[in-house]
């Protein structure tokens, strides 16, 4: 070995112990200084490339590892790798390709299996996500992370049963997995059993006391955590340094709920802005391209207004089912209304948030398809998501609920492929709507981190549904929350008649249900009667508000 290789050699020891002992910034010099020495160097490419991941340097990350490939293309570890960082930008389908290719070189890759049914996640397509869990678990029997994820995906599929299966079988296998008790918890919660969810959290702060998450939504259930000691213990975690930003988030949370116990409004109103602030950071990536589509691309989309514009005949089919479509700006009382409606002695599916027409106009969109492409087609395609969920059943007379609040978007499109569809639009006071969504963590919901994003969005629900009233007169129900709370069996059975079905007082008793269950925000509220104190409580913060609200209308 001569001289330059043995100068490689020892650097690359140096570095890669740098590296291990996470000395980012000393390791990332030493790769450099060997890559001057000799630019095609694998190891120290592909090292550095993986540092780059970690550093969030992705760009950079992303152009090494494809170096890495190309001088070694049967280097399993280099596709796995660059699958990693494009998941990091959001770019899942350039993902999957290589994390197929790292499990092709290495057929028991369980950690490639893994990533991969998150990447499906991620796109939704919760079947092939589910197959490349259960393939981990086949290959390693006690993988807790594919465990937990295969319990995350059953959840969604509302295998409630088997989700909460796997996530016992993670906690056997480690007791301390603060994961699975968490993702327990907010199964527990689900499903109304709040004295578990009370525990599942306190397991989780047990093994992780410094987990903001976890002490904020344990506050949800027992505000008389809420001392001075932990107000001392959040403000510390706050001031730690390495910031987590989604930690951080729900730090600035817990704190606007001691303002808001002080009636120290401002204050509050503040922290929650600041909790989002954090949160978005986050998921920055995810969130700006959210934002965008959200924001800009789908409310220009001509097509949805136009959707069949040529006025092409649908063929009858056997069946024709009759959805009711929820719709509104979250924290309306859509929760309230959908359990209403499915209360009655007629039994009535509960589709809750399906988002099966955003992601079917979602993936049409993405591939630069026309919506007005194949009327036949698209009616095909739905029908057969709805029946997949298990929504489309003869003993309720083909009647269901999907409260897909967003569907406000798509009304042209229902009342084209499901002409006995029935559309409610929950209205309620802009005030109460905005503070009532900032003091909840919609979690996935890219435009509510920034007060900007959603005055915006509200503008733009209120303008499609006003615009969508002038086009078809008389077709969307509109019910006021603050009506409806007033005089909740009067405007009950308005609703009721308008769904065309049989008025009982069970409707009202919905919180009486053993059968509850709601993975919506509002799956605490709902098991009470309708109350009235939700109407007033936000009159405080509209002044806050002003501000950005000054040029919209609706708002004034």
């Amino acid at each position: 070995m001569n001289k330059k290789n043995l100068e490689i050699k020892k650097n690359l020891f140096l570095a890669f112990e740098n590296h291990k002992k996470e000395n980012f910034v000393t390791a990332k010099k030493i790769y450099k200084k060997i890559l001057k020495s000799d630019p095609n160097y694998f190891d120290a490419i592909f090292l550095l490339g993986t540092l780059l991941i970690q550093m969030k340097n992705f760009d950079e990350a992303i152009s090494l590892l494809k170096k890495a490939i190309l001088i070694q293309p049967s280097y399993g570890g280099a596709h796995y790798n660059l699958g990693l960082a494009f998941v990091e930008i959001k770019e899942f389908n350039l993902a999957i390709p290589h994390t197929q290719k790292a499990i092709q070189l290495e057929p028991n890759n369980v950690e490639a299996y893994n990533n991969l049914g998150n990447i499906f996640k991620e796109l939704r397509d919760f079947k092939k996500s589910k197959a490349c869990y259960e393939k981990a678990i086949q290959i390693k029997p006690n993988f807790v992370k594919a465990k937990n994820n295969l319990g995350n995906i059953l959840k969604e599929q509302g295998k409630l049963t088997e989700a909460m299966n796997c996530y016992k079988e993670v906690i056997k296998i480690e007791p301390k997995q603060a994961n699975a008790h968490y993702n327990l918890a907010v199964l527990f919660k689900v499903l109304g059993d709040f004295e578990n969810t009370i525990k599942s959290f306190q397991e989780v702060i047990k093994y992780e006391p410094k987990n903001l998450i976890a002490i904020y939504e344990l506050s949800n259930f027992q505000k008389k955590i809420l001392d001075n000691d932990l107000k001392d213990k959040i403000k510390s975690i706050l001031t730690d340094g390495g910031r987590n930003y989604e930690n951080y988030a729900y730090g600035n949370f817990l704190l606007s709920k001691y303002e808001l116990e002080n009636k120290n409004y401002k204050k509050e109103f503040n922290y929650l802005l600041k909790g989002h602030e954090n949160f978005f950071k986050s998921e920055l990536k995810k969130f700006n391209k959210g934002i965008k589509y959200w924001l800009d691309e789908l409310p220009k989309n001509k097509e949805l207004i136009n959707y069949n514009k040529e006025n092409k005949e649908i063929k009858k089919i056997e069946h024709e089912i009759k959805p009711i479509f929820i719709i509104g700006f979250p924290r309306c009382g859509s929760t309230l209304v959908e359990k209403i409606i499915a209360s009655s002695n007629q039994y009535i599916p509960i589709g809750e948030e399906t988002n099966i027409l955003t992601s079917f106009v979602g993936k049409k969109l993405n591939k630069n398809k026309s919506l007005n492409s194949d009327i036949e087609n698209d009616r095909s395609i739905l029908f057969e998501e709805y029946k997949n969920k298990k929504l489309i059943e003869k003993k309720s007379n083909y009647i269901f609920t999907d409260k897909s609040l967003d569907n406000f978007f798509y009304i042209g499109i229902i009342k084209k492929i499901f002409p006995n569809a029935k559309v409610i639009n929950c209205k309620r006071n802009p005030t109460s709507s905005i503070m009532s969504l900032l003091k909840t963590i919609l979690r996935d919901v890219t435009w509510a981190h920034n007060i900007v994003h959603i005055f915006k969005f509200f503008d733009i629900y209120y303008k499609m549904t006003e615009n969508f009233k002038k086009t078809f007169p008389n077709y969307i129900y509109e019910l006021e929350y603050e009506k409806f709370v007033e005089n909740p069996e009067s405007e009950a059975k308005k609703l009721i008649s308008f769904c065309n079905l049989k008025w009982n007082k069970k409707c009202l008793e919905f919180y009486k249900r053993k059968d509850l269950i709601s993975k919506t925000a509002s799956n605490v509220q709902i098991r009470n009667a309708v109350y009235t104190d939700s109407i007033n409580k936000y009159l405080p913060y509209r002044e806050f508000l002003k501000k950005y609200g000054k040029k919209y209308s609706w708002f004034n």
